[in-house]
């Protein structure tokens, strides 16, 4: 997801600790001590004011009360793995016991995330994964596989002839470890007789995670690429800045552009009026915080090491580490006109 990631401006009422209650230097857990007997935990995601990730940190919030977790909330407003850096540090200072974070660049977190761990600070990751030596597990919101597959036939479906055409992946900023993987699975996976027929021109890159910088990205792309069909973009930032693009420039019926979204963001896009997006995908944000609340749980007590094969029960579900550290919350729910209106974000 990332903000990137997967992710615009869209603001949930949820009762969290917003950003702008916890300018960057200031002890993370000030102000927000948990009732008796509950432990502090802090979620850091790549950045803040976006339903995804607000959706997360519900999730985590509501399991933590069955788990006597006291989830707090916050990082930064924009993408910046620096000032996630000034988060997790600030956690260890308010004595949280754990650390989720979705990271923004993971070789810039690691050395952070590794000072944690040594004075005892447990680190789960989330959405986007850190380096390996800087936490435990990693809850994915749904398989690489799955997402890989599920954009090819979003795509594929939607293409003249089916499966068939040029495309370019609209990506964020390169740092991005979650689109990193799933760019490099999609062009795996273009190996397989299904999608022989379809073609990747180009990966998309923008230098920052806004949606400027992705329309910029895409308009520069489109010309270098003038026969593509097809954009995929694996971002909720740069699939709403591409789907506004392609509206304002009446290029809908020129190119599909699908990939991973926020409902709230594409809905818009999905009308009779504007039609410019006839599917995308996303994950269970929320379930994906309240696996990953199950997981520091257990990683707390000491029962979950992070070893492929290990598992642990959430809600009575069992969930099984993966090789990678990995642990996979679900599958990807695929949108259309229909059932986007019902997403729940």
């Amino acid at each position: 997801m990332k903000k990137n990631g997967i992710l615009g401006k869209s603001v949930m009422a949820l009762a969290l600790v917003s950003v702008g209650l916890i300018p960057i230097g200031v002890v993370a857990g000030a102000g927000s001590a948990g009732a008796a007997g509950t432990v502090k935990v802090f979620m850091i995601p790549k950045f803040t004011g976006i339903a995804p990730f607000t959706d997360a940190a519900a999730g985590c919030k509501k399991q933590g009360k069955k788990l006597k977790l006291n989830c707090l909330y916050g990082g930064p407003t924009t993408g910046s793995a620096t000032d996630q850096v000034n988060f997790i540090n600030n956690a260890v200072s308010a004595g949280d016991k754990g650390i989720f974070i979705s990271n923004d660049d993971a070789a810039t977190t690691n050395p952070a995330l590794v000072r944690a761990e040594k004075h005892g600070v447990k680190v789960v990751t989330f959405d986007s994964d850190a380096l390996k030596t800087g936490r435990t597990v990693y809850i994915e919101g749904t398989s690489t596989a799955s997402i890989a597959t599920t954009e090819l036939d979003m795509l594929g479906s939607q293409m003249t002839p089916a499966y068939t055409g040029s495309f370019i992946i609209l990506s964020a900023q390169a740092t991005d470890s979650n689109q990193v993987t799933w760019n490099a699975q999609v062009k795996a996976d273009l190996s397989m007789s299904k999608y022989s027929k379809m073609t990747l021109a180009a990966i998309i890159n923008p230098p920052t995670d806004s949606a400027a910088d992705a329309t910029t990205s895409l308009q520069s792309a489109l010309a270098a690429n003038p026969t593509v069909t097809g954009i995929i973009s694996p971002t909720t930032v740069a699939i709403a800045a591409a789907a506004q693009y392609l509206t304002t420039n009446n290029l809908c019926s020129k190119y599909v552009l699908t990939g991973l979204g926020d409902p709230n963001q594409m809905a818009p896009f999905m009308t009779t009026a504007n039609n410019c997006v006839h599917s995308f995908a996303l994950w269970n944000f929320n379930q994906e915080g309240v696996v990953a609340a199950c997981a520091m749980h257990f990683v707390l007590a000491g029962t979950l090491k992070g070893k492929t094969g290990q598992s642990f029960k959430c809600n009575g579900v069992k969930e099984v580490v993966l090789p990678g550290q990995t642990v996979s919350a679900g599958a990807a729910v695929v949108y259309t006109s229909a059932n986007v209106g019902s997403a729940g974000f």
